[in-house]
């Protein structure tokens, strides 16, 4: 199968009302969005390369965790960015032990927000394959 011609995003929320409207925006943008809501199905779309998901946008405190979802993308899948949201009280504890950085933006997400950084991952990439 080929490659998708536009970036493909995956969508990590547990609540549809959250991820559903953020999921159609994205479309609207441009990108080719897969939806999971939690963990376990964010990892099955992830190995599953004919996806060619670039991004994944994961909400900290999904089902199994961004966190852990970070992780095992790096190792599993390093070529995907893991941008990671919530608010800072759900990053302080886990951020620590797990993970350098905590979330890119709070929730409630404001759409255009997140549309900006997925924007500058995939702007990232392209640099770096041209080099």
């Amino acid at each position: 199968m080929a490659a998708n011609p536009k970036p493909a995003v995956l969508l990590v929320e547990g609540d549809i009302l959250v991820r559903h409207p953020l999921a159609e925006y994205l479309r609207e943008c441009g990108f080719t969005v897969f939806e999971a809501s939690n963990g376990e199905e964010a990892r099955t779309a992830l190995e599953r390369a004919e996806l060619g998901i670039t991004v994944v946008v994961a909400d900290m405190a999904t089902a199994e965790g961004g966190f852990a979802l970070r992780q095992w993308a790096r190792t599993n899948n390093p070529s995907v960015e893991v941008v990671l949201a919530g608010s800072i009280e759900q990053s302080v504890g886990k951020a620590a032990s797990l993970c350098e950085e905590g979330p890119a933006f709070a929730k409630p997400y404001e759409h255009h927000l997140v549309l900006d950084r997925i924007r500058r991952v995939v702007a990232g990439r392209n640099r770096c394959r041209q080099a």
